[in-house]
């Protein structure tokens, strides 16, 4: 099944352990948006998927059987942040933590 615009799936996400720098997998629900990947988060202190893709951006997504590898960083941008959540979860938690995942080309 094919990756659509501003389509919600479960997919795997790899980063590398900010101490031991070894691949970590998580599954988590993305969005998928303009062709980049979201993600979001309640607890980004204590989520280690999150503090290590702080600690090193480069990351990659799997899902449905493809991998992209990707660059991440925490979105701002408070229209982009209404439009990822409010996909994600209805009524939309808007206190959620959102990182953009850009493919690299």
């Amino acid at each position: 099944m094919e990756l659509v615009d501003s389509c919600v799936f479960v997919g795997e996400l790899t980063t590398a352990g900010r101490r031991t720098g070894l691949p970590r997998t998580v599954e988590l629900r993305f969005v998928r948006l303009n062709g980049k990947f979201y993600l979001s988060s309640s607890n980004v202190e204590r989520k280690h998927w999150c503090r290590n893709m702080m600690k090193n951006p480069e990351v990659s997504v799997a899902a449905r059987g493809e991998r992209f590898l990707c660059f991440a960083r925490r979105l701002d941008d408070k229209e982009v942040r209404r439009k990822i959540l409010t996909l994600r979860d209805s009524p939309p938690l808007m206190e959620r933590v959102v990182f953009e995942l850009a493919p690299v080309k």
